[in-house]
């Protein structure tokens, strides 16, 4: 093995998107050295990229309460109110910060914030991007441009592999170059993960997150929350299309086999207007029933919608005119859409500091538990700006105190050798593995109509292919050894999914189970950690007696899905 490339910084932040261009400028900001590692190539900026920009914002004449109470429906009140108000409050700080540095948001001739209201709240609304279809990309531009200001640096195709400790302290982490094979050591005085907790590479929307943020966190002794969760999307059969979140609120709709609004049928005051993961149940019961396919309708938007809608630059742009030569006009006619998983929702558990609970390590955006099943527009843009600056700003304050210099190198050099001694080893494809994990968790009474059966069959499965097949993979060359890594990270992220699935007995927010249709009287969390070097499931109640709002309404009690239990 070649000997490791050796990388100091007072904070080292992994996964360069959203959250962690964030936490390097506010980490930058404070005086201290910061280096962002990712394993995307140079260009890459993580998925806020293929974003619309959009961002939800608590502007100043709105009360947190207000928003607050909206998010504890919204999420039948599985949530932490106390980390969502600091998000909230922290928003328009983060808003502000966007325009000053030159991102545009929309306004009309008055000059009043164009927006759109979210799954038929009132306080939730995203604020647009101007243009629509560039604001992802310029969004990291403009991050990527203040990180250079500040002097913050980034790597790229750095896969990280294990997070070191000394004395129960982070100090650093190792990994290796995803193309020459290099080993690399990182040493820092505090390590944020901004890694996005992973998913399944079915998507264009998630195919570089497989699940390393979730492996690199629980390894290293942290509590992963909301791990049951599954974020579902919906998207058109034959091509790419962003904007649903959009477009529904602006009179698109789903259709079945029948041409009937079937949303309706399952919520009579909102229909399609709604989180996603609703309508997808609905699109699988319609599908049971015999009435798919199901078509996406935009002949009923408003023309204003129409003209909000329309992209007219990026990727987006690109999609519509390549469409239109080949006869499909996505504004004037009905496409077949269909369920698309794309990653689990869940995420490191941390305080509303983006503390974990492991001295030195810390979480922002994606990687941190926030979501519990539902989503909304620009939600992300908003969590992953405010947490990832928090979390820069505890992470230096925290690497003030320590020398980034002090790790434990025969630590380091023994992961390093586990990792390495792998390479040019003949064996299984990653590819195989990753394929047998989407075949495992994509079945309907595993992912969407959920049964204790279904999920428990599941678990066989990936505990066969755990044992059986993962220790038979192999890496002809360093790029595969990053494939290693992710088929190893991926089969994790899928036995932290099923154990949490089958733990939450009872159907809320974004999981419903079949056979427990009904919702527990009272909230709880389910966290994962590491016992023994084994995922271990416990029910943590919602502290609801120190939170401000006690739920008393539920989204889901806006819906008519059958509610007779069902195990086959």
């Amino acid at each position: 093995m070649p000997k490791p490339i050796v990388h100091t910084a007072d904070v080292l932040i992994i996964g360069g998107g959203f959250s962690g261009m964030w936490a390097a400028i506010r980490a930058a900001q404070q005086g201290r050295s910061v280096l962002v590692v990712d394993k995307g190539p140079r260009d890459w900026r993580g998925l806020g990229m293929v974003s619309g920009g959009d961002m939800i914002v608590m502007q100043p004449e709105f009360n947190v309460k207000d928003l607050l109470d909206e998010l504890v429906y919204y999420y039948d009140g599985l949530c932490d109110q106390e980390q969502l108000a600091v998000i909230l409050e922290a928003s328009y700080d983060r808003f502000r910060d966007l325009e000053n540095w030159g991102h545009i948001f929309a306004r009309d001739e008055n000059g009043t914030l164009l927006h759109v209201p979210q799954r038929g709240l009132s306080f939730m609304r995203y604020y647009l991007y101007h243009p629509y279809g560039k604001g992802g990309i310029h969004t990291t531009d403009t991050l990527q441009a203040k990180m250079n200001e500040y002097g913050a640096r980034r790597i790229s195709n750095v896969e990280i592999t294990e997070l070191i400790k000394k004395d129960g302290r982070v100090c650093g982490a190792v990994g290796f170059h995803a193309r020459s094979g290099v080993p690399c050591v990182f040493r820092a005085g505090a390590v944020v993960l901004c890694t996005h907790t992973g998913g399944w590479k079915q998507s264009y929307l998630a195919n570089t997150c497989a699940g390393e943020g979730a492996m690199l966190a629980f390894h290293a002794g942290a509590k992963l929350r909301n791990m049951e969760f599954l974020q579902h999307w919906n998207v058109p059969v034959l091509f790419a299309w962003e904007g649903q979140t959009g477009m529904l609120p602006y009179g698109a709709r789903f259709l079945n086999r029948d041409g009937e609004d079937f949303m309706k049928t399952y919520s009579p005051g909102r229909g399609a207007k709604v989180d996603p993961h609703y309508n997808i149940r609905g699109m699988a019961l319609e599908a049971r029933e015999g009435r798919a396919p199901v078509r996406f309708d935009t002949s009923t938007m408003s023309e204003e919608g129409i003209r909000v809608m329309t992209p007219t630059g990026g990727w987006m742009l690109l999609n519509d005119q390549k469409l239109k030569k080949l006869g499909i006009d996505f504004f004037n006619m009905k496409t077949e859409w269909m369920p698309q998983l794309n990653n689990d929702f869940g995420g490191i558990a941390a305080d509303t500091r983006c503390r974990t609970g492991v001295p030195g390590l810390y979480a922002a955006g994606r990687a941190l538990s926030v979501h519990t099943g539902v989503y909304m527009g620009g939600w992300d843009t908003c969590i992953t700006s405010t947490t990832g600056y928090i979390a820069g700003e505890e992470a230096a304050a925290h690497a003030a105190d320590v020398c980034p210099d002090d790790m434990d190198m025969d630590a380091a050099q023994e992961s390093l050798n586990s990792t390495m001694g792998l390479l040019g080893k003949p064996g299984v494809a990653p590819k195989d593995v990753v394929r047998r994990m989407q075949e495992i968790v994509n079945p309907v009474d595993v992912s969407i109509l959920k049964t204790g059966r279904g999920l428990s069959r599941a678990l066989a499965e990936l505990e066969d292919a755990r044992d059986n097949i993962l220790p038979l993979l192999g890496a002809a060359e360093p790029h595969y050894l990053l494939k290693l890594t992710e088929a190893r990270a991926m089969t994790l992220l899928t036995e932290m999914y099923l154990k949490a699935a089958l733990a939450r007995r009872e159907s809320r927010c974004g999981h419903f189970r079949e056979d427990y249709p009904q919702r527990q009287d009272r909230p709880a969390w389910v966290t994962l950690e590491k016992r023994n070097g084994e995922v271990c499931a416990a029910l943590d109640p919602v502290p609801l007696d120190r939170y401000p709002i006690r739920p008393y309404r539920y989204y889901m009690d806006d819906f008519a899905y059958p509610d007779q239990p069902r195990t086959e």
